[in-house]
């Protein structure tokens, strides 16, 4: 029994003897999963313009209020999925319930187009959407940490973290190719693709049921059951404490900065709006090749060593403050900086996993990280609010950076989970 549990405290849990193709395929099922997970969240935003268009013009009808709203619905709906779809995991295993999610990713944005001018039923869909998508970072990146060693997580977690970016860039070429008639289409690229991953993911993905029931079984030994509340306790609490406050500081300080950079560039400094654009479009790039840069440093160096880049991240939007009209060339570069700087996050979903034990993995990545948003659902708009004052946009601007660097500071009294790693191998 003691070897046996060796074995499941170490590197590698499933598949352990699979070949490399297979690793690789099973690996390509979680990331197309992965990826279309993050595409899902860039739907709304090429449908909008459909949504708001007059009905004789081929479109919904809706008022701007009425598609934000939808949109909103989806976003706080991630926060109940991920304690659902976390539970969930912890009974019937990680794999089934990933396949489970990217199916009812897909039947949950196929219903709105039942009836696409009803505002109700976008609004239930939607949020049922979002109630999905919640549980996927949950139980993709513990899923991959299952199947990989250690020195190979940081890598593998940024390359799943940087298919955000890729979905991005994706999608907006999707959207220029089918244009805002072919709705429908586009909404099927959203919908296909989730059906073929779960398919893919059924077949190559190694089951890890058997892994979950002794993980189950140990509990019921013990009196002690796989939970949150059971998670957060001792030092756990307080290392789940800080892991959510370091994923609400990376949300905050972001999307207060890049809510806001377009409106700066155009209000501010008065350039034009494709100017503006193709600046802030850098930030993808610069994303981009930061995760998978922080997540090989992250590997090699240390989970910690990223926090470098949530640092930098500070000193990129104050240099970004302080340029003027005339500094074009300069925008662009420190716009893809400033996306680089925070692909700092890219090793999170392997370094959330690692610092609990492992009976939690199917928890605590996931609360780890859309934990986050609870922070973020209530200090964006506030911070929002501080434009109103004398100094403008730019006390958004030097908010961002303060948040920036107390993230920072609160990553600093994390623990260290691969030096750990390496002297107990």
């Amino acid at each position: 029994m003691e070897s046996s549990n060796a074995v499941l405290e170490n590197d590698i849990i499933l598949g352990k003897d699979d070949t490399k193709i297979q690793k690789s395929l099973a690996f390509l099922s979680v990331a197309l999963i992965y990826f279309f997970y993050c595409y899902n969240f860039m739907v709304g935003t090429f449908i909008k313009p459909t949504m708001i268009a007059e009905a004789a013009a081929g479109g919904f009808g809706f008022t701007l209020k009425q598609s934000e709203e939808i949109f909103a619905v989806m976003s706080f709906g991630t926060i109940p999925g991920t304690f659902l779809f976390g539970m969930i995991s912890t009974r019937i295993g990680k794999k089934k319930t990933l396949i489970g999610i990217s199916l009812m990713i897909a039947l949950t944005t196929f219903v709105p187009m039942l009836a696409p001018t009803s505002v109700f039923l976008w609004k239930a869909a939607r949020f049922c959407s979002g109630i999905v998508l919640g549980g996927v970072f949950g139980c993709a990146m513990p899923l991959v940490a299952d199947m990989f060693p250690k020195k190979y997580r940081g890598k593998l977690a940024a390359t799943l973290t940087a298919l955000f970016s890729l979905a991005m860039i994706f999608g907006g070429k999707v959207y220029g190719i089918l244009g805002d008639a072919n709705w429908k289409t586009l909404m099927y690229t959203a919908i296909i693709p989730s059906v073929v991953a779960a398919v893919m993911a059924l077949i190559f993905v190694p089951d890890d049921s058997a892994y979950t029931k002794e993980m189950l079984e140990k509990g019921k030994e013990t009196g002690e059951k796989v939970s949150y509340l059971s998670m957060y306790q001792g030092k756990y609490l307080w290392i789940g404490l800080g892991t959510i406050l370091l994923s609400g500081a990376n949300f905050t300080a972001y999307s207060a900065f890049s809510n806001n950079a377009t409106t700066y560039l155009v209000t501010n400094i008065g350039m034009t709006a494709a100017v503006a654009g193709s600046i802030y479009s850098l930030q993808g790039v610069g994303q981009l090749f930061g995760y998978l840069v922080w997540g090989s440093i992250a590997d090699k160096f240390g989970r910690k060593v990223p926090a470098i880049g949530m640092a930098l991240s500070a000193v990129c939007v104050f240099i970004y403050s302080r340029l003027g009209a005339n500094d074009i060339t300069s925008f662009y570069l420190v716009s893809i900086a400033i996306g680089f700087a925070v692909g700092y996050s890219g090793a999170w979903g392997a370094y959330y996993t690692e610092l609990f034990p492992d009976k939690y993995r199917a928890l605590s990545s996931g609360m780890s990280f859309n934990g986050g948003r609870i922070v973020s659902t209530f200090a964006v708009p506030a911070i929002a609010g501080a434009a109103s004052g004398s100094m403008g946009m730019m006390m958004i601007f030097y908010i961002s950076i303060a948040v920036f660097v107390a993230g920072t500071a609160v990553w600093f009294f994390l623990p260290e989970t691969l030096k750990k790693s390496k002297a107990s191998n």
